[in-house]
């Protein structure tokens, strides 16, 4: 401990302060990476129903993803902030190649009208 140079222990301090925050951002909390764990919430983009996908494991959903009550592709991953819903900025394009009417999307950068009924889990 007698040659640790200045440089060396801000260094040090530095990635304690570095994981530290990497814990609080994307380990704890209501952040759109945390909520991503083990399911992704789906929103059907004519109804504002409500699904979520089992992603656990090696399982993976095809996005945007068809709707199981009518088989229309009109799933579209969605994250909740300060209470409101919203569709993940990388998804908002796929809007386009869904041929059911947005009628839940008034517009892709603000909230999406989201049902108050319980998701519903896909098989």
């Amino acid at each position: 401990m007698d040659k640790i140079k200045p440089w060396q222990l801000i260094l040090i301090v530095l990635a304690i302060a570095v994981l530290g925050f990497s814990v609080w951002k994307y380990g704890g909390g209501k952040s759109p990476e945390s909520q991503l764990a083990n399911s992704m919430m789906l929103v059907d983009v004519q109804t504002g129903q409500r699904f979520i996908a089992d992603i656990s494991g090696k399982k993976s959903v095809l996005l945007p993803a068809r709707n199981p009550d009518t088989q229309e592709v009109s799933l579209i991953p969605v994250y909740e902030e300060d209470g409101s819903w919203f569709l993940w900025e990388r998804y908002r394009t796929a809007i386009s190649q869904i041929t059911v009417s947005p009628d839940a999307v008034p517009d892709v950068n603000g909230p999406v009208r989201v049902t108050d009924a319980t998701p519903i889990r896909l098989k």
